[in-house]
């Protein structure tokens, strides 16, 4: 009876196995096509081939903004960068960036210097310039955050420039420039230049002050 039964049902398990099988690649096709109309439908985030060669791109929320080269509006040269917002209500911000070891610069006060161009910025914009040590935490930054030197509106080109001084233990440097909101900025011209004592450092952590201020709040507005 029992090998009855085995020939009997073996047939219809196969035909049910082939059946599963069946379903299981139309799934996987059809998982696939969306896979695919999704990866052509994702924002992009700075395609390769419009990323200035060197550079990266990083942020917030960078897929809001388009980053690029410029042919026809620069400082010097025959191209500049650029960074635009996507749309008129962009999240965060996107930045320019390059990252380098600090051997050559440890011990040293580097100053970073470029020339930027910017129309219609809503928010603010800047150059930036940040020391890591060997384990990645940050020594020393700045990025013109501060009101009186940021970068805002319709400005024509200007040199700006940030600077930090380069611990024997600074590991990495990164520099760049910053966008946040809408409009859009052209970056040209950047130098890296060790400097003497003379050039006073814009380090936002070594201009913290010593000790709080104002715990009473008696002293007023800025």
């Amino acid at each position: 009876m029992a090998l009855t039964t085995y020939w009997t049902t073996r047939p219809k398990a196969l035909a049910e196995a082939r059946k599963l099988e069946a379903e299981v690649d139309r799934t996987h096709a059809e998982t696939t096509k969306i896979l695919a109309e999704v990866e052509v439908r994702r924002p992009s985030v700075a395609p390769q081939d419009t990323t200035p060669k060197g550079w990266d791109v990083s942020g917030s929320v960078p897929e809001d903004y388009e980053v690029g080269l410029d042919f026809e509006v620069f400082s010097g040269g025959r191209s500049s960068a650029f960074i635009r917002s996507r749309h008129e209500n962009p999240a965060g911000y996107a930045s320019l960036v390059q990252s380098i070891k600090a051997d050559d610069y440890q011990g040293n006060r580097l100053q970073m210097t470029a020339r930027v161009k910017a129309r219609d910025v809503v928010g603010w914009a800047g150059i930036w310039m940040r020391v890591d040590d060997a384990q990645e935490r940050t020594i020393a930054f700045d990025n013109m955050s501060k009101p009186d030197r940021r970068i805002s509106g319709t400005v024509g080109w200007r040199g700006y420039s940030v600077t930090l001084e380069v611990p024997e233990h600074g590991a990495y440097i990164s520099f760049g420039a910053v966008l946040q909101r809408t409009g859009q900025i052209w970056l040209d011209d950047v130098r890296l230049n060790v400097v003497d004592d003379s050039v006073p450092v814009t380090d936002t952590y070594s201009n913290l002050p010593h000790r709080p201020v104002n715990l009473d709040f008696e002293d007023g507005t800025y």
